[in-house]
């Protein structure tokens, strides 16, 4: 499980550094590498990974080739991945497409979200925290489901 927001730098090249913590979390889980693909709902990255990833992709392979849908998400997003190893110094390079996608600038926020990890560009972050959120839209995370 991955929590917390952290910020960091992304080079020229495109590589940014896993904080820490998450890379403490992969490792213990043995989980040598993640999978970086566009997030559906807001210009972010997803992180993913491998054994989310691998969950994902059994859903894609199970789902009907003539499901419209379905087949419009996995050409918009899944579509879009791309496997990566951490470096000895604990980065990620960052595809070209996945950097434009997010807008990412020279700062970059991490954030944990649970099962998954989010990147976005710094600015685009502190705009999505700062919009409006309905209150209907609030889910009540301690409480029943």
């Amino acid at each position: 499980m991955f929590f917390g927001t952290f910020n960091h730098a992304i080079d020229a090249k495109g590589r940014t550094s896993l904080p820490v913590k998450f890379r403490d979390a992969l490792a213990a889980a043995g989980e040598p590498r993640v999978v970086l693909m566009q997030y559906p709902h807001w210009r972010a990255i997803a992180a993913l990974p491998s054994s989310v990833w691998t969950e994902l992709v059994k859903k894609v392979m199970a789902a009907s080739p003539l499901d419209a849908r379905f087949q419009r998400n996995v050409l918009r997003f899944v579509s879009s991945a791309h496997e990566v190893d951490l470096d000895v110094h604990g980065r990620v390079l960052v595809p070209p497409s996945l950097r434009e996608w997010a807008g990412l600038q020279r700062e970059v926020v991490w954030v944990g979200m649970g099962p998954t990890i989010q990147l976005f560009d710094k600015a685009a972050y502190a705009e999505q925290m700062a919009a409006e959120f309905p209150p209907e839209e609030r889910l009540d995370l301690f409480g029943k489901a």
